[in-house]
């Protein structure tokens, strides 16, 4: 790995952005980053051992502007990890996250960090706003405010927001203070997804409270090789994580959160399980595909803990740890 750009001190945010065979949408990540209000930052770039033209482009673009330093892994290592190079690197007040193919509206950093400090809350969150693939990142000249907003005591309650533009998961649409992130990281087996939430398991039970604002703040890009795209491809390795994470929260989190998180949280990811499995690609799936799947969805029900699943669920989990 080498790194390039200034050592610097102390900035309002740190901006972490990983980034992998990106090149073609990361400008405009960068030029949102660039049209902040808030000026006061430094954006952390890992690039994650690319193989298209990232590196150039990256180069290209921050040439000449100190505020952003560039880490390129020497070989692709994952989401995570990536994503803790960047954690480890951090010197800001807060931190927020970019994925290299969305964009943040020009003035995300400048009216989240106001309302955090305002009612002294170390997680602030944004709506985000899905664009397709085509689009393109210009300032909006749009006038926001911090007046319509929730506070939230309880780590279930961000369960059970409703609106699909404020996902529980969804780890950019946030800054955090970086105090509160001091002892959490990404756990490096999730390579491709699912970083986020055990990131967020990890962090929830701890803050005492957080704010959803009601004022769009991210631009989030949908398209074929986005991970929370319904245009998504499917990709074995994108279920490979729910082994990993169920045996996680077996093994960490459960001292951490009430019986009515942890029902609300297991209910959720077990859906998500039987639809990364079968629900969302059904005929698309070859029969290997659908072989190597059903030892996945066995290893993965074998790890859940099924007195905090309703009981339908819990029957079907356990008809599915037995299967072949």
């Amino acid at each position: 790995m080498y790194y390039s750009g200034n050592v610097m001190k102390g900035p309002t945010v740190s901006i972490i952005l990983p980034n992998r065979n990106y090149g073609r949408f990361i400008p405009d990540a960068i030029n949102s980053i660039k049209a902040q209000t808030l000026t006061d930052w430094e954006c952390i770039i890992i690039d994650d051992a690319s193989t298209d033209d990232s590196v150039d482009v990256i180069k290209e673009l921050i040439s000449g502007d100190d505020r952003f330093k560039l880490a390129v892994n020497s070989e692709s290592v994952g989401i995570s990890a990536t994503r803790n190079v960047g954690l480890d690197m951090a010197s800001g007040e807060y931190i927020a996250f970019l994925d290299s193919d969305d964009c943040y509206t020009e003035y995300f950093l400048e009216m989240l960090v106001t309302l955090a400090r305002n009612t002294n809350i170390g997680i602030v969150g944004a709506l985000s706003k899905t664009v397709d693939v085509d689009f393109h990142f210009r300032p909006s000249g749009a006038k926001w405010n911090i007046t319509d907003y929730k506070v939230y005591d309880n780590p279930r309650d961000m369960l059970l927001i409703p609106a699909a533009n404020r996902k529980f998961v969804w780890i950019w649409r946030r800054i955090y203070k970086r105090e509160l992130l001091k002892n959490v990281r990404f756990h490096d087996e999730m390579k491709v997804n699912g970083d986020d939430i055990i990131f967020m398991a990890d962090l929830m039970w701890h803050v005492p409270q957080f704010i959803e604002l009601n004022v769009e703040g991210v631009y989030h890009r949908s398209h074929g090789s986005s991970v929370s795209s319904v245009q998504q491809m499917f990709n074995i390795e994108r279920v490979k994580i729910f082994p990993i994470l169920f045996k996680y929260m077996r093994e960490e989190l459960l001292d951490k959160y009430d019986r009515a998180f942890l029902s609300e949280f297991y209910s959720g990811l077990f859906m998500l399980l039987l639809s990364e499995c079968f629900i969302k690609f059904g005929d698309k799936l070859t029969f290997k595909d659908k072989k190597d799947l059903r030892k996945i969805m066995a290893s993965a029900c074998r790890f859940i803990v099924k007195k905090y699943l309703p009981f339908k669920q819990r029957l079907l989990c356990r008809y599915l740890t037995w299967i072949k």
